[in-house]
């Protein structure tokens, strides 16, 4: 067999597994819609999975004694809360083989707010500010902003109060 044909074989078996992955996906992803999740995520919301189903797939990311408090999905993406910490998961990719994880600590977060409805869209955009920089006591301290939306009909009011209340003692602990 000619070097020419061996390349094109190898191709076109690469090309299959992708195509396999994808439909894999978009079966994953047709049965959310079918079960009311997913299509809030294509419109770029998150909806809510279980502790569970987030154990299983995920658990592999937990610290010793971490455990997952609440859980969302964004089609493949991730944000999953612990005891300690906010883990996001962005799979990458054509077949989402490929992820990036980001951990942001509890206690950097020092800011929340909520914005709620408008321009016939009824959704909520809840945004957190956190401590990037790695000495928390310190003048001049670096901080990054998170936006996430939610659904129509998603209650947000409940991760908006954990979230302030954290906020709220983290910038007591750090002034104290």
């Amino acid at each position: 067999m000619a070097l020419k044909d061996m390349m094109k074989d190898m191709a076109s078996a690469a090309v299959s597994q992708a195509q396999g992955a994808v439909q894999d996906a978009m079966e994953r992803d047709s049965q959310a819609v079918k079960s009311g999740g997913a299509m809030s995520g294509v419109l770029g919301h998150y909806t809510e999975m279980s502790a569970e189903a987030a154990q299983k797939d995920y658990g592999m990311y937990l610290m010793r004694g971490e455990t997952f408090t609440r859980c969302f999905a964004l089609v493949r993406d991730k944000m999953l809360f612990t005891d300690r910490r906010i883990i996001f998961i962005d799979h990458q990719g054509m077949t989402g083989a490929k992820a990036a994880v980001v951990s942001i600590d509890l206690q950097s977060i020092v800011e929340v707010g909520l914005e709620t409805g408008g321009m016939g869209f009824d959704h909520a955009e809840l945004s957190f500010a956190y401590i990037t920089s790695p000495y928390y006591k310190v003048y001049g301290v670096q901080t990054a902003t998170k936006t996430l939306e939610f659904p129509k009909g998603f209650d947000v009011q409940g991760l908006y109060s954990l979230l302030s209340e954290l906020a709220y003692e983290n910038v007591r602990r750090l002034n104290a």
